[in-house]
């Protein structure tokens, strides 16, 4: 994969790809495998991005991409802004790093962006943060340190199998993918955010529809 790049693809398309690279297969097999369905077409947006990790589209059109060093970039009718809308400090080791961004659903009023990534300082973990857009210039977020909305288990010196999604639901709740640390075990323990899709609120806090809330010593936000 090109890490430089952006490009639109199919799930399928990728899948296939992969199949064909694992198996040996020959070239223009692999080629067959990949060839774009006649109703598609790759689009290269953008060259000069340093490890974009996650992508999404504002409701206004900019396209917000997420780079594993920290720094959200803005692609606006076209052109790569040069000035970050957002940068963080991370810990951007193995596949660890800013991982993941969304919107909140009200974004067109309140402006509040919400990102996935590493903490630079020790201990080291995963945090969901939520930075608001400067009314003044929407381009930049406000300064400061953004709200933390969810800090996760300490991490290993393990640095991949980070996750790292970040989606709002239709119920209008933020839906957390959290990587298992390269520890399998910890997806079956409901005591551990590890290996988990995570469901919370959009302040941070925990619904109480969740179905493990009531569950003694499990998280309840799985």
């Amino acid at each position: 994969l090109m890490p430089s790049k952006i490009i639109v693809a199919g799930l399928g398309i990728i899948v296939l790809a992969a199949f064909s690279i694992m198996m040996n297969l020959p070239e223009d097999v692999f080629q067959l495998a990949f060839a774009i369905p006649g109703d598609f077409f790759d689009s290269v947006i953008e060259n000069n991005l340093n490890s974009p990790t996650a992508m999404e589209f504002a409701p206004d059109g900019r396209l917000f991409v997420a780079q594993q060093g920290g720094t959200v970039k803005i692609i606006k009718n076209g052109v790569l802004l040069p000035t970050p809308f957002l940068s963080v400090l991370v810990n951007e080791n193995g596949e660890r790093g800013m991982n993941g961004i969304t919107f909140d659903p009200n974004f067109s009023t309140n402006k509040f962006v919400y990102v996935y990534y590493t903490t630079k300082d020790a201990p080291v973990h995963n945090r969901v943060s939520r930075f608001v857009a400067n009314s003044t210039n929407p381009d930049i977020a406000l300064p400061g340190n953004g709200t933390q909305i969810l800090d996760l288990e300490n991490l290993t010196s393990d640095t991949n199998h980070n996750g790292g999604a970040l989606h709002f639901g239709i119920d209008g709740k933020l839906y957390v993918a959290v990587g298992d640390n390269h520890q399998s075990n910890k997806s079956q323990l409901l005591s551990s955010q590890l290996g988990k899709i995570l469901r919370i609120n959009s302040d941070g806090s925990i619904p109480s529809d969740n179905p493990l809330f009531n569950t003694p010593l499990a998280k309840q936000e799985i």
